[in-house]
């Protein structure tokens, strides 16, 4: 049995799949000043009646990293830099580095060695600072200048953690890489309390089996190693709702799926059956990172937005002010258009029609206005379908494939789920004129995926034949080429070893393993070729568990 979690804007759900099949159910309010109260109610409720001893997994998708980046809970990060010649990134930063001399070229040469001296200089200036980042431009193919720093960081400030910017991301893109490290160390210690509390309330409720995290790409990792890696963990929400409908209900062609819950609706695009990835890394704040996530855009429309009228017109969110007056709330929302409208049957059918009433222009009925505040909360969602299609169209063309590829998305379908998705999603497709579908199991769809969604970790060798080393950035490694005859198939080799080793220091068995991507050029002097420049990534497959694995 694998049980998931996932904490919503409104309440937290908790689900246990077996066989394929959801097996038990349970839902919690969402407790924003402590999330771990609400999941470890989820988790009661759901383990009533239940075998704890017969989980496999226990799999979080939680909102612990976002929400405090939205909150502006990140701690003090000391940033430093090693950019060398070249475009200066101090203003596109979300924190005034310190920049340091030193420099590796694009083939991992030392063209400039750091000075102590000048990391010394800046822990004085950050005094008090106890988490630190380390970034330098081509630390992927010679992470020596970030490790040597990250040395004298601990010889002089003694802080609690470190982040090198190679080991957060494989990729060459230095100010992503450099934004990745420093979110990564703002929340690291805010995200290691929540880590250790929820694995020692579980374990207090007799769970023995391994807790995992949730992932931005759809992925999982053991809350261990989830602790050194913590951004990664960010977006896992609108992830976990596009693994819930690959397991209930995953399109075939090209698609739009809709996660409409009471706070917001994610929006994830979809092609030949498989969810999009954003193409460079995800958007944290105002700031491009490295952190591998799928492409998603969240508008603040959901069950519980607060609705009201302003110079005549209907307005919808995002902020909202309590769940439906249906059930309770003080003012009216979506959900109560929905039930005045017969797309929902929770609550008192008079106070949504109360609801209703407060928000009716002159002359209008109740059932008027609700059928109103429904078409503009499918014009918004449909607007926001139409801006990600339009962004999605015009970014630039890098592969062959995509050159004789129409780029632009064509959903033909749209599935949705969430607890709002029943009274919204139809009329989203009906104003694209696509068909809807909303699966059953819809409104625990984001816990279902995080319940089945595989681990996955990642690994990038990069090889010089010409000067005889490679390097894995992950790993932080740089070691001697075993052959001076080295191929891009002994690149594939090596780096699925390396991928094995770091899977196994994390805790997470290898299974299919897939390449990312791979590329091999000649390096040519004169008129002859001195050797080749090899790389590939390598990552154990993202993707769900099936019911004929056993679970």
């Amino acid at each position: 049995m694998l049980l998931g979690i996932d904490v919503g804007g409104t309440y937290t759900d908790a689900v246990v799949v077996a066989e394929g099949k959801v097996i038990a159910q349970a839902k919690a309010p969402t407790t924003h000043d402590d999330l771990l109260a609400g999941i470890l109610a989820a988790l009661d409720r759901v383990l009533d009646g239940v075998d704890a001893a017969g989980l496999r997994r226990v799999a979080l998708s939680t909102t612990i990293v976002t929400n405090a980046v939205v909150e502006g809970r990140l701690e003090r990060v000391g940033l430093l830099l090693l950019p060398g010649p070249g475009m200066d990134i101090s203003a596109l930063v979300p924190e005034r580095p310190r920049i340091l001399s030193g420099y590796i070229d694009h083939r991992g040469r030392e063209t400039a060695a750091p000075r102590e001296a000048e990391v010394a200089s800046a822990c004085r200036d950050l005094d008090g600072c106890e988490v630190y980042a380390v970034a330098g431009k081509f630390a992927v193919r010679n992470p020596a200048h970030e490790q040597a720093v990250a040395g004298w960081l601990r010889r002089h400030a003694r802080p609690a953690h470190i982040t090198l910017g190679s080991a957060v991301a494989g990729s060459l893109n230095f100010w992503r890489r450099a934004n990745s490290a420093y979110y990564n160390a703002a929340v690291w210690r805010h995200f290691g309390r929540f880590a250790r509390a929820a694995q020692a309330a579980v374990a207090g409720r007799g769970v023995t089996a391994p807790v995992y995290i949730l992932k931005a790409d759809g992925g999982t990792m053991p809350l261990a190693a989830a602790g050194e890696r913590p951004v990664e963990a960010v977006f896992t929400g609108p992830a976990a709702s596009v693994l819930g409908i690959m397991a209930l209900a995953a399109p075939r062609g090209e698609a739009v799926s809709l996660d409409i819950g009471g706070t917001t609706t994610d929006i994830a695009l979809w092609r030949d059956g498989a969810p999009l990835f954003a193409e460079r890394g995800a958007q944290i704040g105002d700031y491009p990172t490295a952190v591998r996530a799928f492409w998603l855009r969240s508008i603040g429309i959901g069950g519980d937005s607060f609705v009201r009228r302003e110079n005549g017109r209907i307005i919808i969110g995002p902020e909202g002010r309590g769940p439906a007056m249906a059930l309770g709330g003080p003012a009216p929302t979506v959900s109560d258009a929905m039930i005045v409208a017969g797309a929902a049957g929770f609550g008192d059918k008079d106070r949504a029609a109360e609801a209703m009433r407060l928000t009716a222009a002159g002359g209008e009925t109740v059932q008027e206005t609700a059928r109103s505040v429904l078409a503009a909360a499918a014009e918004a969602i449909q607007a926001a379908i139409a801006n990600m299609i339009d962004e999605r169209a015009s970014e630039p063309v890098y592969r062959v494939e995509d050159a004789v590829r129409d780029l632009r998305p064509q959903p033909a379908a749209l599935i949705g789920v969430g607890g709002a998705a029943a009274g919204l999603a139809p009329l989203v497709a009906e104003r694209l004129g696509i068909r809807c579908s909303v699966p059953e199991g819809a409104v625990v769809a984001n816990a279902v995926g995080a319940a089945v969604a595989r681990p996955t970790i990642e690994v990038t060798l990069r090889a010089d034949t010409a000067q005889g080393y490679y390097t894995v950035a992950e790993l932080g490694l740089r070691a001697a080429l075993p052959s001076r005859r080295f191929t891009l198939a002994n690149a594939r080799e090596l780096a699925a070893r390396h991928l094995a080793e770091r899977a196994a220091a994390a805790g997470i068995p290898v299974a299919d393993v897939e390449s990312v991507y791979d590329e091999e050029f000649n390096l040519v002097r004169g008129f002859s070729t001195t050797g080749k420049i090899i790389a590939c990534q390598l990552q154990i497959k993202p993707g769900i568990f099936t019911a004929g694995e056993g679970v």
